[in-house]
């Protein structure tokens, strides 16, 4: 389907069908303009705004006249009304958020702003305190403004989140029953409601996973660092840690002195090279087996890959244990 008069002109008097406003959406969604001047009129300016954009938005596009007829340059008037169609979609996402949704979570709005990507792309936004949130798409996110103690997310669905240090501020998101808590650290967070379980995967920093209103239970939760993520079911109300799916190198490590360039060193020796730069624990079964040597050039390489390739040449193998990687092996003699 392509975006066109009539699509638009349905949209704007609600008669579209939900292909078609999905479609507009999306077309507004591909903008990357900031509405956040538009949030902080008051509501009478935000009307006023809305009937005045309005209107010239359906002069734009009305029908040609009976007496003077032209044809219509569709990309001149995309481009023109592009900006107009904007900021009146903008005013009312805001007021159908602000005033039709009053609970996310399970968790009443009070000066909650809400965000919905409801486009096919993800959507970047930029939190009052700085943080940035990437959105997956049908995902829907809620912040509360009012709160001075505390930055809190409500979240459903799933976000990579670039969260500002502030000490003073704790950051809270709340997916389903669990809570995360961080100061100030990137993470991804994946909690759509069909799937019954929510993910939290760090990137850097430091991050506390705990069942909602429980922080202060001792052995309710759980902690992670870089590359380590945990899985919290919500039916059986328990924690499953593990690693992530693609580890990276630490953001603090400084990479350029940093090689994986391995000339008859010894296997204990690589591990501890891949435990430093990964923040992954890194465990032999057998101590002979860390005396065997590796040759080889195992930069750009995934973690994973790299592994492969070590445990094939010393005839060993490894296994995820948790948050921790099991090499085992007969040794080298």
């Amino acid at each position: 389907m392509i975006l066109n008069k009539e699509i638009i002109e349905r949209f704007l008097n609600n008669q579209s069908t939900e292909q078609e406003r999905e479609l507009v959406e999306a077309w507004y969604y591909s903008f990357e303009n900031n509405l956040d001047g538009v949030s902080q009129l008051t509501n009478e300016e935000q009307l006023d705004l809305e009937n005045e954009l309005y209107l010239k938005i359906k002069e734009k596009i009305a029908p040609a006249s009976k007496t003077k007829t032209r044809q219509i340059n569709w990309v001149w008037y995309l481009s023109s009304a592009a900006a107009m169609l904007l900021l009146a979609f903008g005013i009312w996402t805001y007021n159908k958020s602000t005033k039709n949704i009053q609970s996310l979570n399970g968790i009443p709005f009070s000066g909650w702003a809400k965000y919905e990507n409801v486009s096919e792309k993800e959507l970047k936004i930029t939190l009052p305190d700085g943080s940035i949130v990437i959105m997956k798409p049908k995902t829907q996110l809620s912040y509360n403004q009012s709160d001075s103690k505390f930055r809190e997310i409500n979240l459903i669905g799933e976000a990579f989140f670039d969260v500002m240090h502030d000490a003073t501020r704790p950051f809270l998101i709340y997916t389903g029953k669990m809570t995360t808590k961080v100061l100030g650290t990137s993470f991804n967070i994946k909690a759509f409601p069909s799937m019954k379980k929510s993910e939290v995967s760090v990137i850097s920093g430091k991050v506390t996973v705990f069942e909602k209103d429980a922080e202060d239970k001792q052995n309710n939760g759980v902690i992670l660092t870089p590359n380590l993520k945990v899985t919290f079911f919500d039916e059986e109300e328990h924690f499953v840690t593990g690693l992530v799916e693609k580890p990276e190198v630490l953001t603090t490590i400084n990479k350029e002195s940093l090689s994986f360039n391995f000339k008859d060193v010894p296997l204990n020796e690589v591990l501890i090279a891949l435990e430093k730069a990964y923040g992954i624990e890194m465990v032999l079964e057998r101590e002979s087996l860390g005396q065997c040597t590796l040759n080889g050039d195992l930069t750009e390489m995934p973690l994973f890959t790299k592994l492969d390739i070590i445990t094939r040449s010393l005839n060993a193998t490894y296994q995820v244990k948790g948050t921790s990687i099991l090499v085992s092996g007969v040794g080298c003699g």
